[in-house]
């Protein structure tokens, strides 16, 4: 694998985008911003697939079907706030109303993982969301959580996916860029 791997990034029309791909641990010129549509046919040409956050939900954004062919295709795949939750749909999980937790920092409790090697214990983190995944199954581990129970990280038993429903670009996630990097890292790339 290229140690500067060749990423797709999903954008939903959100204002975060571009502090998520600024955030990741690859030259900007090698990410390519497409929509949910346009990355269908551009998953064969993409070694990461990011899917970024969005205000809608997941099946509206088209982001369940995606997840499903970076699936068949094995592409490693990160979900951020909505593509997190995109994942969990695409795998058994339930989506729920939750109390609106925009611009809230909470302390969030990550267990040791495979896609997210070398982070771990309590990270704070910046939410913006007021929906959650529940009753996540198996293929999906739940190896973030609030103190609450509150899902805050998933990731795939055996395929190289994973989701965060908080932001780690924001400032108030210090250390956030750690954990995109440690993903980047877990899936084959420096």
């Amino acid at each position: 694998m290229p140690a500067d791997p060749q990423v797709l990034f999903v954008e939903s029309h959100d204002s975060f985008s571009w502090n998520v791909i600024d955030c990741l641990p690859c030259a900007r010129e090698r990410v390519r911003v497409v929509s949910a549509a346009e990355a269908v046919d551009q998953l064969p040409r993409a070694d990461v697939l990011v899917l970024g956050p969005g205000p809608t939900d997941p099946l509206r954004a088209g982001l369940v079907t995606l997840v499903h062919a970076a699936a068949e295709r094995r592409v490693p795949t990160l979900g951020v706030c909505l593509g997190h939750q995109a994942l969990g749909l695409a795998f058994g999980a339930r989506l729920r109303r939750s109390t609106p937790a925009h611009g809230k920092v909470a302390m969030v409790e990550l267990r040791a993982s495979r896609c997210f090697p070398g982070v771990t214990g309590a990270l704070r983190a910046m939410r913006y969301h007021s929906l959650s995944l529940d009753d996540v199954r198996a293929p999906l581990e739940v190896v973030a959580r609030l103190a609450d129970g509150t899902v805050m990280a998933v990731e795939h038993r055996e395929l190289p996916m994973a989701g965060l429903q908080f932001h780690p670009d924001s400032h108030q996630t210090p250390r956030g860029r750690e954990l995109v990097t440690a993903f980047f890292r877990g899936v084959g790339f420096a």
